[in-house]
């Protein structure tokens, strides 16, 4: 087989016209407020440090301060001096955050839902296997890439 050929059809495939547009639906899920309000709904009843946010989004602590001070103005987030250093601001979810944050997931799970309806058990299943395969392989390879150029830069 050749993989290089697969993978230029894979990529053309996911960029096609109609495709893009179904995958724009779920890329929404994985940037700016909507992927803050996740972590921190995943993280319900905890207080966060900004930092911790701009980590997990793999975002600067810039871009992570615009997006708090929307969600704050949406009163989605609370943001507090912390008690014990007055130099960190905490940052939590309100319940009007939460349940922001469970409806779009509710949302991106019927639509989820309905595709996997549409591809059959059989189907699903075997993407659901070979896509979590295919996100550890990836993830596998990304470390190993950054092990790689931070050897390179030290």
């Amino acid at each position: 087989m050749d993989y290089n050929k697969v993978a230029e059809y894979f990529i053309t495939a996911v960029f096609k016209r109609g495709k893009a547009e179904m995958m724009s639906r779920f890329n929404i899920h994985s940037q700016g407020e909507t992927l803050v309000l996740g972590y921190l709904a995943k993280r319900a009843g905890t207080q966060i440090l900004p930092s911790e946010i701009a980590k997990f989004t793999r975002t600067s602590t810039a871009r992570i301060t615009t997006i708090l001070n929307n969600l704050e103005n949406k009163q989605l987030v609370t943001r507090e001096m912390s008690k014990t250093d007055r130099r960190k601001i905490l940052v939590a979810i309100t319940d009007k955050g939460q349940s922001e944050a469970d409806a779009i997931r509710a949302e991106a799970c019927d639509y989820l839902a309905r595709i996997f309806e549409e591809m059959g058990e059989e189907r699903t299943e075997s993407f659901i296997e070979n896509f979590n395969l295919f996100l550890e392989i990836g993830i596998r390879f990304s470390q190993e890439d950054n092990e790689k150029a931070e050897g390179k830069d030290a």
